[in-house]
């Protein structure tokens, strides 16, 4: 985790110093033309990326704040995750570059996200809470369809399902099982939850986090001990903990 946090904050100074960089130039570029309309729009220009890097070292601040178990207001929970939102391209953009991994900046966006969810968390009902699981926890040689009804699992302790099964009678929440982006925006519509907890690995739980930005998304990552989508594994106790979180005690 320790390298996860070094490597983003590596990037994110390599962004911080071509926005500064661009910056400088435009400001040089400004002083030296004469052309008023092309100074108004860099200048317009050069104020957004302050502005930019404002809000930036702004949400680095408040999420130091969030890191020693201080709660955030809803503005500022919906300023970071904006922030962050925002910057993330860039991120994955830079560390394409420079081919380094990928999927420790995922983490540690999915880290951030889950912070700033835990610092402005609100109980709610069990029906307004939905989990959302990836197809491949389900073991790749079981014939039994789930993704129209987890409910269908025989619990036959080849993969975790039947665990998952069990947190479903203890809570009474609704657990859906997704193929892809679309089947799982597919639920959320039907289902309106107001909270969701999602399983999936580094690259679709980032993705994931990004596109549902009106709902708190609480993101679990799962294991591959064969690899990428390939009977993958979770550690059910960290979605009993997530649950738990969100529950509203009856």
């Amino acid at each position: 985790m320790k390298s996860d946090k070094k490597t983003f904050m590596k990037t994110l100074l390599v962004i911080l110093s071509l926005i500064s960089a661009f910056i400088i130039l435009g400001l040089v570029f400004v002083l030296s033309k004469n052309m008023m309309t092309f100074k108004i729009i860099f200048m317009v220009l050069l104020l957004a990326l302050v502005a930019y890097i404002v809000s930036i070292i702004v949400s680095l601040l408040l999420l130091t704040q969030v890191e020693k178990g201080k709660k955030v207001s809803p503005t500022s929970y919906k300023f970071i995750k904006a922030t962050m939102t925002s910057i993330y391209p860039l991120l994955i953009g830079v560390v394409k570059v420079f081919k380094k991994d990928k999927d420790s900046i995922r983490r540690v966006h999915a880290n951030i996200n889950n912070l700033i969810v835990k610092a402005n968390t609100e109980k709610k009902d069990k029906d307004k809470i939905l989990i959302l699981l990836p197809h491949c926890l389900q073991n790749a040689q079981c014939d039994i369809k789930i993704t129209n009804d987890i409910n269908n699992c025989k619990s036959c302790g080849r993969c975790d399902m039947g665990d998952i099964l069990k947190l479903k009678e203890k809570y009474g929440i609704n657990i859906v099982v997704a193929t892809g982006g679309t089947l799982a925006r597919e639920w959320i519509r039907k289902t309106k939850p107001q909270c969701i907890i999602a399983v999936a690995c580094e690259r679709d739980l980032s993705s994931g986090i990004n596109d549902i930005k009106h709902i708190p998304v609480m993101g679990v990552l799962n294991d591959r001990p064969n690899g990428p989508c390939f009977n993958t594994r979770i550690d059910v106790e960290k979605i009993d903990e997530a649950i738990r979180l969100f529950l509203k005690e009856e």
